[in-house]
């Protein structure tokens, strides 16, 4: 599942959104100009429009791979957004993105409902080095003669030890002591790694007819708009006597805690 997220619509665009028809919302999310809206809800927060839609929906149900009778599978694609409207939508923080189901069943024998997919994981490659460590060393310090030269005080006169001898200039030598010093970052490398494992989310079905919800994926987002590409989520039922339901839904909650749901068309499989 790829999330994608846009910040920063400027108010002008605002407008015309919120003026749009349903089409020019189409138009004006993502660039797909000829997605699909199956459907969409809207709510009035703190003087901004919040608008959740679904697009491009398809659920298409398939054989179950074990040929059970009491076994029903499917896999989703289509798209989920939530725009934000008003003079300071580019604003708003910390709202909270909800995509999932409500599920419905006449009859199981300890069955399950259950969907799954895949989400890239960010890989993070760190070179490190452990420098080497290097002790100083004074070294008499000698002309171009190769001669020793005497350290003089502020009046010229040669600098004497305690024990009358005379004192030589030195210089620093570091030398390498053969040890390591702490370990060094010195390069980080952010990638997208490998798409597994996979995420679920599950609800066990009770014997009489039943319908539950289950999000499958959440996340908070700042600004005025918020993307879901939902592609090939796949779902699967076992234990179930007859037909199942689904229902895809979107979701948005404000930081304030108003929140608005549109729910697509029920798929019966």
């Amino acid at each position: 599942m790829k999330i994608q997220t846009r910040r920063g619509f400027r108010t002008a665009r605002n407008a015309t959104v919120a003026a749009a028809a349903v089409a020019g919302l189409v138009l004006g999310s993502a660039g797909a100009a000829s997605a699909e809206v199956n459907d969409q809800n809207r709510i009035v927060s703190d003087g901004h429009e919040v608008i959740v839609t679904q697009e491009d929906t398809f659920i298409n149900g398939v054989p179950p791979i074990g040929g059970s009778p009491l076994s029903r599978e499917w896999f989703h694609n289509g798209r989920g957004l939530a725009h934000i409207v008003g003079p300071e939508s580019a604003d708003f923080e910390a709202t909270t993105f909800q995509f999932g189901y409500q599920v419905a069943w006449a009859a199981s024998l300890d069955g399950a409902i259950g969907f799954s997919w895949t989400t890239p994981s960010l890989d993070t490659d760190i070179k490190a080095t452990r420098p080497a460590v290097y002790t100083p060393v004074e070294i008499p310090k000698r002309d171009e003669n190769d001669n020793l030269i005497p350290a003089l005080d502020d009046k010229g006169k040669p600098v004497l030890d305690d024990k009358g001898n005379p004192v030589y200039e030195t210089e620093t030598f570091y030398q390498d002591s053969g040890e390591s010093g702490d370990l060094k970052v010195s390069e980080v490398t952010n990638k997208v790694g490998s798409i597994l494992p996979q995420a679920t989310a599950a609800v066990e079905l009770t014997p009489a007819p039943g319908i539950a919800e289950l999000v499958v994926a959440e996340g908070q987002f700042d600004g005025d708009f918020k993307e879901v590409q939902i592609a090939n989520v796949h779902g699967a039922a076992t234990g179930v006597i007859g037909p199942v339901s689904v229902r895809p839904f979107v979701r948005a909650i404000t930081d304030n805690g108003d929140n608005v749901t549109t729910y697509g068309q029920v798929w019966t499989l």
